[in-house]
């Protein structure tokens, strides 16, 4: 969904994402003398009403000619946004704990800055639009990211560190830290829970919504396949599910999980233990497998009657670090169609021998296409497959990437955990990057020699592709030091293409995308055909890196010691809005893409 609004030269294009905003807005160039950015005012129900913040301000001398405070300074009504879009996410600086859902107006202003003094906003040039904000939701579909934003300003501010927790299953409303000095007064500390709710987002709230249905109806069941587990609530409710026998679960059994002491094999001897306290037999809950190489899926089916009425995918483990370090999707189906797949692929793997065949088997030799009312139009893939089955769609999809004649044509944006493996879709991305003929912007969890950052370069409409892992942790004022991440930061595995034609489509899912895991892994590769769910994943792909491409070690090295402050338009020859109209840079791209239809 979007929505547009334009006056006088001025217009403001707002989309719909996962409970997440995208404003674009854009400026007549005739009227960009004395520009010096935009300012966002928010209004949402009875507690929504605020400017949005800006980190950055003016140097000192402009705030003081203006007799504008420190605390003014963070609003953008004094300290307008220099580019030309902003995501806005509901509680990243306010009502953290209980985030407004609903119809949020949001009224955009262009702001001049003539001889140091800051121009009052002008009402001739206001734009307002109003949009859904809320959890993605459609008909038999829902979406659910993780935040992923251990290793930012905001969280560093709210949290400090991230401390672990050596139990399979503990208390998450034992105290984890204390608040900083500037907290609300009466609280002191913040939970394990506190933290979790933050981070894990949309995505722990729909595996928990999930799991807490299906745990207080004692008519449904539940199948999983697990990768990683050890996230505690998760592990609380399919400990309850597995006592009153409810549950089956197959659980990888891989190198990293059979460790003595590791939570997987935790979770299997507390399994063992409570199918000798109830009499279950363990092989009826419990399959501990792997296919050629991996039990890669995240996934919950649950089921009424023997019959799947609602499945939970996508790249997030069901982990401590899937839901809390790790940027991570999940993704809800609930038509019978859908969710009977994936109960038959379950049923086909669920068993040593079963495991060892599934490639030739018919959920694995053919595309499963789905065109159905109420439902996105797509196509699932599930793995391991066979070499030409493998080989026949690696091609399509890079074609559709890359290709002469039906690669993409406007726009290409990513979010991919490991992009050097042997795969021809990799490629094909990798390629696009380096072209300069559509528009690409993405992010990876690692960089390195082979194929490093390629970072935004003025007069160039070469694209960006950051890391996210490689950046520095120690920022210039006034930003304040993060905390360093964990392990893998960027987890999703997904490829937007063309989101803003009819032709856009989404790769998603639990798959790496790479040639050798996809014969060898047991896997979900989702390609979704719905403007509305591509645009979802646009806009996430578009959050990562700008999260991360600013803070990339090249790029805060040439402003290392150095306060970063807005552009007080002295330098002439070196506006900040310069490159958005010049037609041989990327920014300019970026401004068009992005506020036009």
């Amino acid at each position: 969904m979007e929505k547009h609004t334009s006056r006088n030269g001025i217009s403001l294009r707002a989309y719909r994402g996962d409970a997440m905003t995208l404003l674009a807005f854009d400026v007549d160039q005739s009227i960009t003398d004395d520009f010096v950015g935009f300012t966002i005012h928010v209004k949402a129900g009875n507690k929504i009403d605020h400017y949005l913040f800006n980190r950055l301000s003016f140097n000192d001398t402009i705030l003081q000619q203006n007799n504008i405070t420190k605390w003014q300074a963070i609003s953008s009504l004094y300290s307008p946004f220099q580019k030309f879009w902003w995501l806005h996410v509901p509680s990243t600086n306010h009502n953290i704990d209980e985030p407004y859902y609903g119809r949020y107006t949001y009224t955009v202003t262009p702001r001049y800055l003539k001889n140091g003094k800051l121009l009052k906003p002008a009402a001739k040039l206001t734009v307002k639009v109003t949009i859904e904000v809320g959890p993605f939701r459609k008909k038999n579909f829902q979406l659910g990211f993780t935040r992923a934003f251990v290793s930012s300003q905001a969280y560093t501010a709210k949290f400090g560190n991230n401390p672990n927790d050596p139990d399979l299953v503990f208390d998450i409303t034992a105290k984890s830290g204390p608040l900083p000095a500037d907290a609300a007064e009466g609280v002191k500390d913040y939970t394990f829970g506190m933290q979790h709710k933050y981070l894990g987002w949309q995505a722990r709230e729909r595996v928990l919504e999930v799991l807490d249905e299906t745990v207080n109806d004692p008519s449904l069941k539940l199948d999983v396949f697990a990768f990683d587990l050890d996230e505690p609530e998760v592990v609380k409710r399919l400990f309850i599910l597995i006592q009153q026998n409810r549950l089956r679960v197959i659980l990888d059994n891989s190198a990293t999980h059979i460790k003595a002491g590791c939570f997987e094999q935790q979770f299997d001897q507390k399994v063992r233990k409570i199918c000798t306290d109830t009499g279950i037999k363990v092989k009826d809950v419990l399959f501990r497998g792997k296919f050629q190489s991996l039990s890669h899926s995240k996934i919950f089916i649950q089921k009424k009657s023997n019959k799947a009425v609602k499945v939970l995918t996508g790249s997030t483990n069901f982990t401590t670090n899937g839901l809390y370090i790790n940027a991570n999707h999940v993704i809800i189906f609930d038509d019978p169609k859908v969710t009977q797949l994936y109960d038959d692929v379950f049923n086909k793997s669920f068993g040593s021998k079963l495991m060892k065949d599934f490639k030739n088997t018919e959920p694995a030799l053919n595309d499963q296409n789905i065109s159905l009312p109420g439902m996105p139009d797509m196509t699932i893939r599930f793995s391991p497959h066979t070499r030409e089955v493998a080989d026949k769609y690696f091609a399509a999809i890079a074609d559709r990437i890359a290709g002469k004649d039906h690669g993409a044509k406007s726009d290409l944006l990513f979010a991919i955990m490991n992009d050097r493996s042997k795969s021809t879709i990799l490629d094909a991305v990798k390629k696009q990057v380096k072209s300069d003929k559509i528009f690409t912007y993405g992010i990876v969890d690692t960089a390195g020699k082979d194929y490093g950052v390629s970072l935004y370069k003025p007069k160039s409409k070469r694209g960006i592709r950051v890391a996210g892992k490689g950046t520095s942790y120690i920022l210039p004022p006034p930003f304040h030091d993060v905390a360093h991440i964990p392990g893998i930061s960027v987890h999703h595995k997904f490829i937007v293409v063309d989101f803003k034609t009819e032709n856009a489509v989404v790769y998603c899912g639990s798959s790496n995308l790479a040639y050798t895991p996809e014969q060898k892994n047991g896997d979900n590769l989702i390609e979704i055909r719905d403007k509305d769910i591509v645009t979802a994943f646009a806009i996430e792909a578009i959050r990562l890196v700008d999260h991360f491409h600013w803070r990339s070690k090249e790029n805060v090295a040439k402003i290392k010691n150095k306060p970063m402050h807005l552009d007080d338009l002295t330098d002439p020859k070196n506006m900040w809005y310069t490159s958005y109209y010049d037609p041989r840079d990327m920014h300019c791209l970026e401004r068009q893409l992005f506020s036009k239809q």
